[in-house]
């Protein structure tokens, strides 16, 4: 890839997927491979935690697919940033660490890519409140929620 090309993917921004958005690209949905594939063409990076795999577990054909898939996406590593923040997330939400981890983590990992950052979810009562939280974060992320 060339520099030029790469510091236009980076400008893009990031389109970050939960397990709702990994499982429905890998079950073929049409309204997520066209977000998928827009994102693309708008130089944004498709990412997601590698949490999400595990949530997204299939065998068989699926299974195959899934890897496929995921061999295309930018899958980031849960490291000491990731968990860090994620930690400073739940504080800051008073969420319960054993009910919230995997969404903590997808939401730190979110507030760690470049932005502007979405994060395709399904989730509608801890993921909005952890990406509220993710403003008073350093370098205050801002990052949109797409409900599917």
């Amino acid at each position: 890839m060339s520099k030029r090309l790469k510091a236009r993917v980076q400008a893009g921004g990031t389109l970050v997927l939960g397990a709702r958005g990994l499982s429905l690209y890998v079950d073929g949905d049409d309204g997520m491979r066209a977000r998928i594939k827009s994102a693309e063409q708008n130089g944004r990076r498709v990412a997601l935690s590698a949490l999400t795999p595990l949530e997204v577990r299939r065998s068989g054909q699926q299974g195959k697919r899934l890897a496929f898939l995921l061999s295309r996406l930018d899958t980031r590593a849960v490291d000491d940033s990731v968990l860090e923040t994620a930690g400073r997330l739940l504080d800051a939400t008073g969420l319960d660490g054993h009910e919230c981890l995997v969404d903590a983590v997808v939401v730190a990992t979110a507030a760690l890519c470049t932005p502007p950052v979405r994060l395709v979810t399904s989730d509608r009562s801890h993921i909005p409140k952890l990406c509220a939280a993710a403003l008073d974060l350093p370098g205050q992320p801002s990052i949109g929620v797409i409900t599917v």
